[in-house]
């Protein structure tokens, strides 16, 4: 059962205009250079249906040759926030069960500020895990969109 207590909140900013940083979450071709923990993890867009309603699914490729699948469905599409849900498939061991991701843009000038909330996690060590995954994956767009 998940908590509505536990949660990932990550906050980053970038040198860059909210709707530059929005279209990194847009395209498949930005999100297989950045949307990984780190850089020893390959991110594989399997499916990108960018719309309400429309569903996504990411392949994670790790070094020893083994990948984890996550899918959901956009819920909400605006220049200034996304939310959609985040499902592990099979085999990992938190399969079927949803959470939601909430991120919004905040327009600061010269830079935009994210705000991530990840929520609904069944227990602590998913939490965790999905913390250090953000933050890592948050670190990467900082390098593509520095580039």
């Amino acid at each position: 059962m998940a908590s509505p207590t536990l949660k990932v909140i990550a906050r980053r900013r970038y040198r860059a205009s909210p709707e530059i940083v929005f279209r990194a979450f847009t395209r498949a071709d930005d999100l297989t250079r950045w949307f990984s923990p780190s850089e020893d993890i390959h991110t594989e867009v399997v499916d990108l249906d960018f719309r309400p309603g429309g569903r996504y699914r990411f392949a994670f490729h790790f070094p020893d040759g083994s990948r984890n699948l996550v899918t959901g469905h956009y819920q909400q599409i605006s220049p200034r926030k996304l939310v959609f849900t985040w499902t592990w498939e099979e085999p990992d061991p938190h399969a079927g069960i949803e959470t939601r991701v909430t991120i919004e843009f905040f327009d600061l000038g010269e830079e935009t500020e994210i705000l991530v909330t990840h929520e609904r996690f069944p227990d602590r060590k998913t939490r965790d895990r999905h913390d250090e995954g953000w933050s890592g994956a948050l670190t990467r767009l900082l390098k593509l969109l520095e580039s």
